[in-house]
């Protein structure tokens, strides 16, 4: 099961929707929640789905789209539009794990 999928499935069971409900609120077959939830699909659900699951589930849409090792399009939108993100993303996986702590700090102080 990917953690999208487990995600998914613990969201949906604190909320005490049923597979066919999330389904029937999201517009999709309640087989291809079961498929998502077990990991029997290839691929995550588009972005446009997701986003209808969080308003559902009331959970924030942009982390169950990396949750699905997806980009969210605002995020998308940045790194293409500011020249500053897309520097620092290119960088990032050169960082020590020091200089990742460092980051993190600056980060949640602001």
């Amino acid at each position: 099961m990917s953690d999208f999928g487990n995600t998914l499935k613990n969201l949906r069971k604190q909320h005490k929707i049923t597979q066919r409900d999330l389904a029937e609120r999201v517009g999709v077959d309640f087989t291809y929640i079961s498929k998502i939830e077990t990991g029997a699909i290839a691929n995550p659900p588009s972005e446009k789905t997701i986003i209808q699951i969080a308003k559902v589930l009331g959970t924030n849409a942009d982390e169950l789209i990396l949750l699905a090792k997806k980009v969210p399009e605002t995020i998308r939108e940045t790194i293409v539009d500011d020249d500053l993100a897309a520097a620092f993303l290119r960088k990032v996986p050169r960082f020590s794990e020091e200089q990742r702590k460092i980051i993190k700090d600056l980060i949640d102080e602001v």
